[in-house]
C-alpha cells in the first residue's frame, strides 16, 4: 500500500479514470486522505487527453447525450488541479524518450466497438511519453494504470542513463498499489 501522505503524485490519465471508476471503500478512503493533504497534479498532456476524449464522445453520441457529456467536460475543467506545463525541460526529456522507444511497446487497445487504430495508438503513446517526461522533470512519482508503457520507458532510461544525466529515475506507482490487497 502506498501512503497518501507520500504525495503529491502526478496522475496519468489512466489513473484519473481508474480513481473515478472505483467504488471500493479502500480506494475512497485513500483518495480522501490524499485530497486532504495534496492537490491533484496532472500534466498538460493529461488535460489534452481528457478534453479530446470528451470531444470524441460528444461528436459520436446521440444528440440527447451531448448535454450530459458537455456538463462532465466542464466539471472536469473546473476541478482544482495543478496542471504542469509542457515546457522546455519536459520537451527535451520527452524527445529523448521518443528516440529511445519510438514505437508503442504495447498493442492497440480493443474497445467495445473496435480496435484502436495505429495512428491513435501512436498518439496515445506520445501523450504517455510527455506525461512520463513531466514526472521526471518535476521529480514527482507517477501514478498510472498502464504498466506496459510506463515500465518500458523506465527500463529504456535505465539502459541509457547518459541521456538523462542529473535527472532522477522515473518513479512509478501502479493504481492497484494505492490500497491494501
Amino acid at each position: 500500500m502506498i501512503d497518501s501522505a507520500w504525495g503529491p503524485f502526478l496522475f496519468d490519465t489512466s489513473a484519473e479514470s481508474w480513481l473515478g471508476r472505483q467504488r471500493s471503500e479502500a480506494v475512497q478512503i485513500w483518495w480522501s486522505g490524499y485530497l486532504a493533504r495534496h492537490q491533484v497534479h496532472v500534466s498538460a498532456a493529461t488535460v489534452i487527453e481528457r478534453v479530446r476524449g470528451y470531444g470524441l464522445l460528444w461528436r459520436t453520441c446521440p444528440e440527447d447525450d451531448r448535454a450530459r457529456i458537455e456538463k462532465a467536460r466542464l466539471a472536469y475543467l473546473r476541478q482544482g488541479r495543478h496542471v504542469w506545463p509542457i515546457d522546455a525541460a519536459v520537451a527535451v526529456i520527452a524527445g529523448e524518450i521518443m528516440a529511445l522507444v519510438p514505437n508503442p511497446p504495447t498493442p492497440p487497445v480493443r474497445g467495445h466497438k473496435a480496435a484502436e487504430s495505429r495512428v491513435d495508438r501512436l498518439a496515445r503513446w506520445r501523450f504517455d511519453v510527455i506525461i512520463a517526461a513531466t514526472a521526471i522533470a518535476r521529480n514527482i512519482r507517477l501514478v498510472h494504470n498502464n504498466p506496459g508503457d510506463f515500465e518500458a520507458i523506465r527500463e529504456a532510461m535505465e539502459r541509457e542513463p547518459v541521456r538523462f544525466r542529473g535527472l532522477g529515475p522515473l518513479s512509478l506507482v501502479r493504481c492497484g498499489s494505492l490500497i491494501p490487497e
